[in-house]
C-alpha cells in the first residue's frame, strides 16, 4: 500500500515532534495548503511548497515527489507482470537528484539497475514517460516535466540482463533554456511495449537548471 502524501507529512513531522500549525510556520506555507495535499493528484502541489515542507521535515525532496508520482493515474497502455520478474535501483552514477546543470547543457545521466529477479530480462527497453506524469508549478502554471528536459531518445533499447546481473543505463539529455527544476520520468518495457513493472515507481532524473554565467559555471563545476 503506497505512503499517500499527505500521510507522510503528518507521520514525519509527529517524528519530530512538530504539530501542523508549527510545521507550516517552519515551511512558510499557510494550514490550507497543507491540506490541500489530501487533494492529491486532482490538485497538485507546487514544486515550492513540496522544497519548503521537505527542508522543514528535514527530508529530500525526492522523498515528497515519490510519494506524489505513487498516487498518479498510469494512462492506459499495456501493462503486464510476470511471476519472479524483479527490478531494483542501486545508484544514480551521474547527475543524483537536485545536481546542477546549465541552460541548454547537453548532459549524460547514468542510472545503475540491477535484475534481482529469476527472469532475464530480454528485448527490453527503457522508455519516457513525461507525458504520464505532468507536474505543474500551481503559481506560475510552468510545466515542469514536459518542456522540461529533452532526451536525445524517448526509447533506449537495454542489452539481455540474467538473474542477478547489474546494468548501467545511460541517456544524453538537453536542459531547457530558462533557469527552472526539471524532471524526466522514465519505465521499463517489454518487446511488445507493454510496461515490465507497473506498479514500480519507475526512474527519474531531476536536476536544478541555471542561468549561463560565472556564478552558474562554478556550480556546474561542483556537481560533476
Amino acid at each position: 500500500m503506497n505512503t499517500t502524501l499527505e500521510t507522510y507529512v503528518r507521520q514525519r513531522a509527529a517524528q519530530q515532534g512538530l504539530s501542523l500549525s508549527a510545521l507550516c510556520r517552519r515551511a512558510g506555507i499557510s494550514r490550507h495548503t497543507l491540506y490541500e495535499l489530501a487533494e492529491v493528484p486532482r490538485k497538485l502541489p507546487s514544486l515550492a511548497t513540496v522544497v519548503a515542507l521537505a527542508q522543514a521535515l528535514e527530508v529530500h525532496p525526492l522523498r515528497l515527489l515519490q510519494c506524489t508520482f505513487d498516487l498518479l493515474p498510469i494512462k492506459p497502455a499495456l501493462q503486464r507482470g510476470v511471476a519472479g520478474d524483479r527490478s531494483a535501483f542501486v545508484d544514480d552514477v551521474t547527475y543524483p537528484d537536485g545536481a546542477v546543470v546549465a541552460a541548454g547543457q547537453h548532459f549524460e545521466k547514468v542510472w545503475r539497475l540491477q535484475n534481482v529477479g529469476t527472469v532475464p530480462w530480454v528485448g527490453r527497453s527503457l522508455v519516457c514517460r513525461d507525458e504520464t506524469v505532468a507536474l505543474f508549478d500551481s503559481e506560475s502554471g510552468r510545466a515542469l516535466v514536459s518542456p522540461g528536459l529533452r532526451p536525445d531518445l524517448r526509447q533506449l533499447p537495454l542489452p539481455t540482463v540474467a538473474p542477478g546481473g547489474m546494468l548501467d543505463v545511460a541517456l544524453w539529455f538537453t536542459a531547457p533554456t530558462q533557469p527552472s527544476t526539471a524532471i524526466s520520468y522514465w519505465k521499463m518495457a517489454d518487446a511488445d511495449g507493454a510496461l515490465c513493472f507497473p506498479e514500480s515507481t519507475g526512474l527519474w532524473l531531476m536536476v536544478k537548471v541555471v542561468g549561463v554565467g560565472a556564478s552558474a559555471a562554478k556550480s556546474v563545476a561542483k556537481s560533476l
